[in-house]
């Protein structure tokens, strides 16, 4: 039975849960707490008590967002059986630290839950504050394990299930966000976007398809799709982070560089990104080549980064246009898009198209 709402889930089945492996646990009380309404998921922490049996003291629960307009785009998308499938096919190969699931099911497009390890003894990060040097440094090396893990080895049937970037739902659907929304993600954020940007909807929408056409050649490997600072989790290890990574509902086969550069384009502030992205990108070649991947050097990873940025854009337009579960929904939108934009002037990604 998957919970129709926060209100269906009850004790006897979270016992049922519980004790499908084996050991029988009977929860006595839960008590229930939102800890993040998304814009297309909700997340609850449920806090237990027993009156049989040991079991974990807390657990994450992950249900339909409730906004009914990001829900329907939700399932455009198919995020949420392209989650539930990371958790029960992909989840246990993925060299990244993932939240262990108890439960990963959905019985329709717009119904789905998945039950999971509270991690609460590890940090969040925080989209709006932006990443600090070391947090990024973690993210960066987590990168390059899951991107070499599967360098160039996607592209047969046990990985159907994973969209491409290009000529798939995914790309459709980003497509036609953007020219439905552009004139209206301009009015939203006029004060923040440049003359020239601002006026690029024409040229941006011309070069979109060869853009994810490019995105989706090789070198392929599995992306995690959103790879953003709300999505990470990050505890301390001596000199450094250790970083755990949730939210798979968008994750993608394509070029690694996708996660690279949303995450330094979206996740760190400004200033902070234009003093420390060459040695980032450094860290993320290397790191690909200590796992074992061949002929990809630091030249072709920049020009690759600038090219993502632009193509990138597509997901900042469609962001903005979702509907904004929160205050904090929008404030970190409107940080992706002034951040994001900063790097495409930056890095003058529009000549590129």
């Amino acid at each position: 039975m998957i919970p129709a709402n926060v209100n269906e889930i009850s004790a006897e089945w979270l016992s049922e849960i519980l004790s499908s492996g084996g050991t029988v646990l009977e929860v006595s009380e839960k008590q229930i707490e939102a800890i993040g309404h998304g814009m297309m998921s909700n997340l609850y922490r449920v806090n237990l008590s027993y009156r049989s049996g040991a079991g974990p003291a807390s657990l994450v629960i992950k249900l339909p967002a409730e906004n009914q307009q990001n829900r329907e785009v939700a399932v455009s998308f198919e995020i949420y059986k392209r989650e539930v499938n990371f958790y029960s096919r992909l989840a246990e190969k993925t060299p990244m630290r993932v939240p262990q699931t108890l439960l990963s099911e959905c019985s329709s497009s717009d119904s789905f839950v998945i039950v999971m390890e509270d991690l609460l003894s590890w940090a969040p990060g925080d989209q709006v504050a932006g990443c600090s040097i070391a947090d990024a440094k973690a993210a960066i090396d987590s990168l390059a394990d899951l991107h070499a893990t599967f360098w160039n080895s996607v592209d047969h049937d046990s990985f159907d299930w994973i969209p491409d970037s290009f000529r798939s739902i995914m790309s459709r659907g980003l497509y036609e966000g953007v020219a439905a929304g552009y004139d209206n993600f301009v009015d939203l954020f006029s004060k923040i976007l440049s003359p020239e940007l601002a006026g690029s909807k024409e040229k941006f929408l011309n070069g979109l398809t060869g853009m994810q056409e490019w995105i989706n050649q090789t070198p392929r490997t599995v992306i995690h799709g959103d790879f953003r600072l709300d999505n990470l989790l990050f505890r301390s290890m001596d000199d450094s982070s250790e970083v755990a990574c949730c939210d798979w509902q968008a994750c993608l086969r394509g070029k690694g560089v996708h996660d690279l550069a949303y995450f330094l384009a979206g996740s760190l502030e400004t200033e902070i990104r234009r003093d420390s992205e060459h040695e980032l990108i450094e860290r993320w070649v290397a790191g690909l080549s200590k796992r074992g991947v061949e002929d990809y050097g630091e030249e072709e990873a920049f020009l690759d980064y600038r090219k993502a940025i632009m193509f990138l854009w597509t997901y900042v337009v469609n962001n903005g246009g979702l509907a904004s579960a929160s205050q904090r929904d929008y404030d970190w939108v409107e940080k992706q898009v002034q951040r994001h934009a900063d790097a495409i002037m930056d890095h003058r990604c529009l000549d590129l198209i």
